[in-house]
């Protein structure tokens, strides 16, 4: 009997059952119902709340930080537009100039002013030394953005300058007992040997035969010389990212650059000779004689680059290179002029289109293209002080293969019949010395900056 009503029993339940339908899966909760990190009911939860499962695959690819934002806003990819604005403090590489300037006391020396052997008496007062080789400060500016969305195409661009440097020699001889020669030395092409010109000349000690009644020497006279340099440069590209992750990210670019330095030398002289000269001196008595070169030469490069960028992170702290490298042409320009005028006071002034070292044989104004290379290099280490916000400090090098620089125009090689104030003086005659000769050489520039980037 109880095996029957226990068959009863389990034939009901089972017919109550199949009375209510199939059972049905649990609904999954609502993400917008989901609680905050705060436990508030009805808000969305921060992706960082939420365990890695429930994450759309793109959230999965950030890197989240300590203040809860995506790391793409802060790690140097992130961001639609930027500006970066940086202080150089770079060093250019100095130019050698020859003996421009040389000086001695009178009777110290055969030959004042003269180099060579033997004339131990003279010394280079200007020239024989590097100019332009200490620290320039400048700025550099950088803007870019992404061209998409997605941030795997973008755009920069930048520019760079360094302040115009300047140098300044001056020196004088008033002519009188004790003070120096002042002299331009040259290598005399007609003789073979060294040679100089008087810009001033004192008294020579114990030697009557040459005082003048007015008790100075043969000429008095000044002479000044000056340099400058201009660098600047720009560049654009296009970039895209090759492969990043949670805290590195390597970019290759592609785009076009631009340099130009500008540089120059002038020399100005001018000698006033004694009215009264004894017998045998030179000649020009009274008059003043002014004499004027100057060397301008002018690079222009333009080309195309290509480079690698890429950055390492640890929290705030990042560290990013660079390396870059362009090919094409730079534009090489000489000028070179030079002015000579006498005054006398029995004639009508002298002015002839001609200088010293640059005379009518080496004058003009000369220009040729030369292929060129231009890598450059640069690593900066930095701080994110915001989400969009850092600073940062580097080190810059570039390099330049071929450039055309004022001091190297220079032939200190002359013939007497290219110097107006010489007895020999020629234009027609040979030979054609100073000689004008396309001497190029390497640049570069190198240095520490120091910045700020902003993006949004």
């Amino acid at each position: 009997m109880r095996t029957v009503l226990s068959l009863i029993a389990l034939a009901l339940a089972t017919g109550s059952a199949l009375a209510q339908g199939e059972a049905r899966p649990p609904v999954p909760p609502n993400p917008a119902t989901l609680a905050s990190p705060a436990g508030q009911g009805g808000q969305l939860a921060h992706p960082s709340s939420l365990p890695t499962d429930q994450l759309p695959t793109d959230q999965l690819q950030q890197c989240l930080i300590g203040t809860g934002q995506p790391y793409s806003l802060v790690d140097g990819q992130g961001g639609q537009f930027w500006l970066r604005g940086e202080y150089l403090l770079w060093w250019t590489k100095g130019s050698r100039l020859p003996p421009l300037v040389t000086t001695a006391l009178p009777g110290t020396t055969p030959l004042p002013g003269v180099l060579g052997a033997g004339q131990t008496g003279s010394s280079v007062l200007y020239g024989n030394t590097n100019v332009d080789s200490g620290p320039r400060s400048g700025g550099r500016f950088t803007g870019g953005f992404w061209c998409d969305p997605c941030r795997t195409i973008g755009f920069d661009a930048s520019y760079f300058f360094l302040v115009d440097r300047t140098t300044q020699f001056n020196a004088a001889s008033d002519s009188r007992p004790g003070s120096a020669v002042i002299a331009r030395p040259f290598f005399d092409v007609l003789t073979g040997t060294q040679n100089s010109q008087l810009v001033a000349f004192p008294l020579l000690p114990n030697v009557t035969n040459i005082l003048t009644p007015t008790g100075l020497g043969i000429a008095s006279g000044d002479i000044h010389a000056s340099t400058y340099s201009r660098l600047q440069g720009a560049d654009a590209n296009v970039f895209c990212c090759l492969c990043s992750g949670c805290n590195y990210w390597i970019q290759t670019l592609a785009g076009v650059r631009f340099l130009q330095l500008n540089e120059g030398i002038s020399i100005t002289e001018s000698t006033r000779v004694n009215p009264v000269l004894p017998a045998g001196t030179p000649f020009f008595g009274g008059s003043t004689i002014s004499i004027f070169d100057q060397f301008n030469t002018r690079n222009n490069f333009y080309g195309g680059q290509i480079g690698l960028r890429g950055q390492v992170r640890s929290g705030r702290v990042f560290l990013e290179a660079q390396g870059k490298v362009a090919l094409g042409v730079t534009n090489q320009v000489v000028d070179v002029r030079g002015a000579t005028v006498i005054t006398s006071p029995a004639a009508a002034p002298i002015v002839a289109p001609v200088g010293f070292l640059a005379s009518g044989s080496n004058s003009g104004h000369f220009v040729r293209d030369r292929f060129s290379v231009v890598p450059e290099i640069g690593v900066n280490a930095g701080y994110q002080l915001t989400n969009h916000l850092r600073v940062f400090a580097g080190y810059n090098f570039i390099y330049w293969s071929s450039v055309v620089r004022p001091a190297d125009q220079i032939d200190l090689g002359l013939s007497g019949t290219q110097i107006v104030t010489d007895t020999r003086f020629n234009p027609a005659a040979p030979p054609p010395r100073p000689a004008f000769a396309f001497r190029e050489t390497s640049f570069w520039v190198q240095g520490v900056s120091f910045g700020a980037e902003l993006r949004y």
